[in-house]
């Protein structure tokens, strides 16, 4: 009777770090938005500082990279080359290869956002000792080796 009424309060406990984690998420995705004036989401952000820190790059390594289809990369290029951030270029190599890479809009664009993810995580971490963040590491560190395994 003791173990079952344990993993009832292990699954309220569940929820409740469930429902606080998706309120953290929709707290950062707010806080974002404030320093966002061209509607960029995480994954436009993402898109581009891949290509700040690794150069032009293929849409299927971007896919990769980004956990996405193949699909979904070209939808966030289609807009970063419409704000002139990113273009579509072919190599030189093999004119079938398409590339994406930065503009020099898009790299003033890169310093915006690693200014905006700053000025986020002090706020986020305010208050915060470096024990209890490197508690937070370890935690979010085990969520993510437990999603990424392939255990039931």
């Amino acid at each position: 009777m003791a173990l079952e009424e344990s993993r009832k309060d292990n699954r309220a406990l569940m929820q409740q770090l469930d429902e606080t984690f998706r309120e953290v998420r929709k707290l950062i995705l707010s806080e974002w938005n404030k320093q966002n004036p061209y509607g960029l989401g995480f994954s436009h952000g993402r898109l581009l500082i891949i290509l700040h820190e690794q150069g032009p790059q293929k849409p299927s390594v971007l896919a990769d990279c980004l956990t996405m289809s193949g699909g979904g990369v070209t939808g966030i290029a289609d807009r970063l080359i419409e704000l002139g951030f990113v273009s579509r270029e072919r190599s030189e190599r093999d004119r079938r290869m398409v590339l994406l890479q930065l503009t020099a809009e898009g790299e003033a664009i890169v310093e915006q956002i690693h200014a905006t993810r700053g000025a986020l995580m002090l706020k986020m971490f305010r208050g915060m000792t470096p024990l209890e963040m490197e508690k937070a590491l370890k935690l979010f560190v085990l969520m993510k080796r437990n999603l990424e395994s392939t255990d039931e």
